[in-house]
């Protein structure tokens, strides 16, 4: 009996190793809500995201005024900019570290810390732009490089989105 148990017992440890989702497949509870699951073998509870704000009121080139400011930008742009602010989503622009650091200075020898995204709700951190899932979310890569920095020239100019969702710091895109 006990080894009719166990051979039980690895069937299912082996069909459950076998089922697999997609990345963020959202599967419906039995409560009604929404249930992620990452390709990270986490998962977590939403609802398709719901805003307070009137996206009907942006227009090409019409900034809320608490995003960054100084750039000419499409509506698109502008929305995707308001959703991720909304989320808590926010971008700290690449500083120099070393003295002869400047933007567009192609000189390999200099120092810079990374530009990283971080969301202030959540605690979440990415290297790369989050990405707007089905559900509405956007999600980062989890790769937190906020306390390093790298040698080799001036980082890329920064994206209308990284300009519009940091502070301070960085040249305007490249584009104006």
């Amino acid at each position: 009996m006990k080894r009719l148990a166990s051979i039980y017992l690895i069937m299912v440890s082996l069909f459950i190793q076998s089922i697999s989702f997609a990345a963020d497949t959202n599967l419906q509870a039995k409560d009604g809500k929404t249930v992620v699951l990452h390709d990270d073998y986490t998962w977590e509870y939403v609802n398709s995201v719901t805003y307070n704000y009137d996206f009907s009121t942006i227009e090409d080139n019409q900034i809320p005024s608490f995003l960054r400011q100084g750039i000419s930008v499409d509506r698109t742009i502008v929305v995707t900019a308001v959703e991720m602010y909304l989320q808590g989503w926010r971008y700290t622009m690449p500083v120099p570290k070393s003295a002869q650091a400047a933007w567009g200075n192609g000189d390999g020898r200099t120092t810079w810390w990374y530009g990283y995204w971080y969301n202030a709700s959540t605690k979440a951190v990415s290297n790369s732009t989050p990405v707007r899932k089905k559900n509405g979310h956007y999600y980062g890569d989890g790769q937190d490089q906020s306390n390093y920095y790298r040698n080799g020239g001036s980082p890329s100019w920064p994206t209308k989105l990284e300009w519009l969702l940091s502070e301070s710091g960085g040249v305007k895109p490249n584009s104006e």
